[in-house]
Order: structure tokens, then sequence, then C-alpha cells
């Protein structure tokens, strides 16, 4: 095999050759680069050149300026002796080994034909001369091109170098025109969808070209890139396709090819998001994943996703295609008890409710980010991606199983170890919780991390119920209208029936406004109380039995209103029969309700105290009047030498008023 080299041409080490080898050879402004260009508009990593079987390969790893040949900008190219690149404002020659150096007169290469830097004092002759060998090279190529234009019109196309290139792959019943499937050209993409993007590119796994993503050099450089097609497909619900396209990748990055299906009617909000793995493919490899249109969608859009995980790191993809085949995998299954529906692909899941207006009960089901995990889940590769909201289960190679019973549908995830739960923001309001099997239901916010057993959100006909078999980890975050519950656990039962518990809750509400009737409040309260921390399952009878709540709490704060104004008149007119009135109707507050159900204890035991030390201070102060009185009539007695009774006085008055 030939030996080739590339030669510096502008800068400090024009003229410096390095010899090409087997190993790739990277180029940029970094000391730690194989050819380093002291040049401000190169990439600290700019572009490299690698051997891909007998041909040497230059890729652009995603660089500020670029990289150039002949005026245009390339991002991967096959080199052919005589090429001269630019890398930022400096150019390197392709060549073989022992070729005459480029500043040699015997190079006639078209490349070294550049007007600009011709000597302004050479003679019209010379420059004639030159002006017609440039002329000859041109037609020649010209020529060239022709011809290579009408093999290529004729199927013998051929790819840079002179190497023949496989005609672009027609697969028969593909629903994507072939002008897209081939990726040949942008039109009809859009490559720069999300994160890094696609770029069109000339490493092709047939046809002239396929699509490919860089991640450049920088910590902020996105790891991730996805393109769609411009426009959606039209597609049917209940119809099974295959979705397919071959990748290839280096060894830091990933490729999935995946598939979203929504309804062009905007009152439903469902979105089904499931593919291939998103996996490494040294060589060109098809990868396809089998997918049923859920009922109910009439648009598919195509995602082409990539994971670069480390600067320079580079995936293409290329010939993709749609086409109706394969085994049915969709999933639509109905509760017996609530009527709700779950939809999906078979990897993908919503579960839609009876309300029309309110039709979304679950968004959809995810793999939680658990970067801690071991292994970390999703892998660091993919975790942006996820975060940014575009992950899904087949990601990762995971499968996600439903099963329905009477009244609930249970998720079984294999491949995962902790599930996100995708809600309407709305269902966040009534959020319920209870931390372990026979614990009481309490309140929570719903951005915040707790432990449960069971929780409940939604209401009336979105009302859901989510049970783990033990404790679980679960936090929760609003947000772009979405509920999102992350739950540390790989399965689920989402129950959406309640029928027995709206029973036994109605039973207690209608025995509560029976004890109410027969003057019973506290007894209604402790019923009331039954069905908030142990039944709130139906919305409808736990919204009764709040508001019959409120109406017995309402006529408690009067009571204790009441008390309060006839212990502020008692201290201002100072009347014993108004603290003996605020003391007994505390006492009878406390009767009636049960301290449990006071509302605010603590209010109603300072009027009572208050009211006793007024009527103990009133209490102590008649004492000593008629102790005073007692003790003056006793002194009285003895001096009219009533010895016998004055002592009658004083005994009385020391046994009853304290007195000496």
């Amino acid at each position: 095999m030939a030996n080739y080299v590339l030669e510096i041409l502008d800068g400090d080490r024009a003229g410096d050759v390095l010899s090409l080898s087997s190993q790739p050879l990277r180029i940029g402004r970094k000391p730690g680069n194989d050819l380093v260009l002291a040049d401000e508009k190169t990439s600290g990593v700019h572009a490299e050149v690698v051997l891909e079987g007998d041909r040497h390969v230059l890729r652009d790893l995603g660089s500020t300026n670029g990289t150039f040949l002949d005026g245009k900008r390339v991002t991967e190219l096959v080199l052919t002796p005589g090429d001269v690149v630019t890398v930022g404002r400096l150019r390197v020659k392709f060549r073989l080994e022992g070729e005459e150096a480029a500043g040699d007169a015997s190079d006639l290469s078209v490349h070294r034909l550049d007007a600009g830097r011709l000597d302004a004092g050479r003679s019209g002759k010379r420059g004639g001369s030159v002006g017609l060998l440039a002329g000859l090279v041109v037609l020649g190529l010209g020529a060239g091109g022709y011809l290579w234009w009408q093999g290529r019109e004729a199927g013998d196309p051929v790819e840079g170098g002179g190497r023949k290139r496989e005609a672009a792959l027609v697969l028969a019943g593909n629903k994507l025109p072939q002008a897209l499937a081939q990726c040949d050209v942008e039109d009809g993409w859009n490559l720069r969808f999300q994160g890094a993007g696609f770029q069109a590119a000339t490493r092709a796994h047939t046809g002239t070209g396929a699509f490919e993503a860089l991640r450049a050099d920088g910590a902020e450089a996105p790891d991730f890139a996805i393109a769609t097609l411009a426009e959606p497909m039209a597609v049917l619900g209940g119809r099974t396709l295959t979705l397919k396209a071959w990748a290839k990748t280096d060894p830091n990055a990933q490729v999935a090819v995946r598939a979203v299906f929504y309804a062009s009617n905007d009152t439903n909000p469902f979105r089904f998001r499931a593919g291939t793995p998103f996996q490494s493919n040294a060589a060109w490899t098809e990868q396809s994943v089998v997918l049923t249109v859920p009922q109910g969608c009439d648009r598919m859009q195509v995602e082409l996703c990539a994971a670069l995980g480390a600067a320079g790191a580079s995936a293409s993809v290329d010939d993709v295609a749609v086409v109706e085949a394969g085994e049915a995998a969709g999933v639509d299954l109905e509760l017996a008890e609530s009527r709700q529906r779950v939809l999906g692909t078979g990897s993908a899941f919503v579960v839609r409710s009876t309300d029309p207006d309110n039709p979304a009960t679950l968004l959809g089901i995810l793999p939680d980010i658990l970067p801690d995990a071991q292994p970390a889940q999703p892998p660091a590769m993919l975790q942006a991606l996820h975060k940014a909201g575009f992950g899904c289960v087949t990601d990762l190679g995971a499968t996600l199983k439903c099963t329905a019973t009477e009244r609930s549908f249970e998720f079984a995830a294999d491949g995962l170890v902790a599930l996100q739960f995708v809600f309407p923001a709305e269902s966040a309001g009534s959020l319920l919780v209870r931390q372990t099997a026979d614990g009481a239901f309490d309140s929570m916010a719903a951005e915040s991390q707790f432990t449960a057993t069971t929780l409940l959100l939604g209401d009336r006909d979105t009302r859901a119920r989510l049970q783990f078999a033990a404790p679980v980890v679960c936090s929760g975050k609003l947000g772009l209208g979405l509920y999102r519950l992350s739950v540390a656990s790989a399965s689920v039962e989402l129950v959406l029936g309640f029928r027995a518990e709206a029973n036994q809750a109605g039973e207690l509400l209608r025995n509560a406004r029976k004890a109410l009737e027969e003057g019973k409040p506290g007894a209604a309260l402790d019923l009331v109380r039954q069905i908030t921390l142990t039944l709130p399952h139906d919305s409808g009878t736990l919204a009764q039995a709040r508001q019959l709540r409120a109406q017995i709490l309402a006529a408690q704060g009067d009571v204790q209103k009441t008390l309060q104004k006839d212990l502020a008149e008692a201290s201002f007119f100072n009347t014993r029969g108004g603290f003996e009135r605020v003391v007994q109707g505390a006492d009878q507050l406390v009767a009636l309700y049960g301290q449990q159900n006071l509302e605010d204890a603590a209010a109603v035991e300072t009027l009572r105290k208050d009211a006793q030390q007024r009527l103990t201070a009133m209490d102590a102060a008649q004492h000593d009047t008629e102790r005073a009185r007692l003790e003056a009539l006793g002194k009285a007695l003895e001096g009219a030498q009533q010895t016998g009774l004055a002592g009658v006085v004083k005994d009385y008055a020391k046994r009853h008023l304290g007195g000496n």
C-alpha cells in the first residue's frame, strides 16, 4: 500500500511533513494533537484523518471556523493525492510520500493554481503560460466531471477518490419519499431540531450522502443531537409500521431511530415516543423497530437521535424507511369499573379518562434519571437527552408491560430501576400521601420529596392512586403544564376505580349528617375525619365531607366568637355573671365537640382560663371584704363583753375566709 503524508503549506511550520499511518491523526491548536497548528482560527481539536480500509478520510470535528476544500466547507472528505485542505487559516496538503514538495515547479496540481499567490513581478508571458495551464486543467476537470455525472446517472455512482459507491437504497413500500429516505440532501428534513443537530455529510451507506452529528469542543457543547422530518407523516390508528435506518458511529457515540405518534386534533393531548435502543455501530448497521400506531393518532414524526459522549464524537444515519410491516404490538385496554383506557405502542403508554374536557389521566411513563445508581440510569451519555424531555423507555433497551385488573393497570419495567409518571399539572393540586400501608393520608406539597406506599392525585374522572408493594422514595416537579412524579420502583399499580371506597365513604358521610341533626357535632366531625384520613379516594364524596366539616366548624367558630364577646363585656363592666357564662360556655364547647375537634383548642382554653382568673380574683376581693367586716364585728362584740359570740365570729372567719 502506498504511503501518504500531510505537508503544511503556510505558517511557521510551512514545509513540515507528517507521515500518515493506520492510527488516527488529530489536527488542532491544542498541544495534545498529532499536528499542532498555531493559528487562532483553528479549534483546539479541529479535525482528524483516519484510515478506513485503503483510503484516508478527513473529518471536521465540529470546529468553529470550519474545514474547507476548494473554498467549500466540508465535514467529511475521502482524501485524493493533491488535495489541499484549509484548516482555520492554514493549508495542509495530502500527497504521496516521496512526491516533490508543494513548492517544486513540477507540482501541477490544480490546488496550487492560486492566482492570488502569483508573483506580481512575473512577465506577462509567464503569467499567460500559467493561465493557459490553469485553463487546460479546468477544462480537463470539467470533462471528467461531465463523464462522472453521466456515469452516475447511468447507475454507476462514485465517491471521493474515484471509489465506486452503492446506488441509493430503494426499499419497496417505503412511505418516505425516496428523496427523504436516501439522506443525500437536507431538503425535507429539520436536521437541527435539538441539541447539536445533524448536518449533511459525504460518508454514506448508499447514495451520495448521509446525515452526521458531531460534538464540538468545550464543556458547553451539546452532547446529543436530534433531527426530524420537516413535516410529519400521515398515519392511521391501529396500523403496524416498521421504522428502520442504517447507522454508523465512532466508539464515543450512539444512535437511536424513533417515532413520535400524536393527533392533529389539538383536543387530544397524547404523544407516544418509542424506537430502537441507543447503540454504537463500528460499521454501517441497520437498526429497526416495529410499532403500532395508537388509536386516536393520525400523525407520525420520525426522529434521528445521536448521543455524543465526548468532544469529536460523531454518528451518521442513512437510508431511513417506514413500511407497513411487522407483528402488531399496540395496547388498548379498558377497565371494567371506571371505563378508563390505557393506550400505547407496546412501550409508551398513556391513560385516557372518561371526561372529554379533561381526557388525560396519565400523559406518559419514562425512565427516571438516577445518576447515582449503579450502573447509572440512564447512562451518562443519555442523561442530557432525558433531562431535556426527549427520553423514552426504549432508549435503554428496556421493556414496559401493562396488565389490567377490574379496576387498575399494573405497570412493570424490565431493565429499569425507577420510573417517572407524567401527569397534567392540575393533578398535583390534591396530592395525598400515605407513608405506611395502614397509615393515614396526609396532604403533601407537589414539589417535594417523600416516602409513600400509596398516593392519590387528580380529581373526579382523573382521580388516580399509585400503589407500591413497599414504601418507596418519591419526588415531584411542576413545569410546562406537567407534573412529573419520580418513583424509585420499577413496578407500580395505578388504581382508577374506587367503587368500594366510595361506598364506604358515602356511608360514613350519611352517618355524620345524621349525628349533626341529632345535635352531636363532635361525633359528626369524628366520622368526617375518618373519611379524609382513610377513604379520600372518591373526590366527590371527599368534597362533600369537607363541606360538612366546614359547616360544623363555622358553627363552632360562632360560639367561640360569642364567648370572646362575653369575656370582653364582663371585663369592661366587671360582672361576675359574664365571667361565669364564659367558663360554662367553654366547658360546654369541649363537651359538645370534643377536644380533638376544636379548630382552635388553645384559644378556647385561653378564654376559659382568663374568665376563671377574673372569677377567682373577684372571689378573693369579696372574701377580703367579708373577713374585714367579721373581724370588726368580733372586736365590737369583745368590747361589749360578748366574748362567746365574738369567738364564734372569729372561728367562722378563720374557717371560711382565712382570717386570724
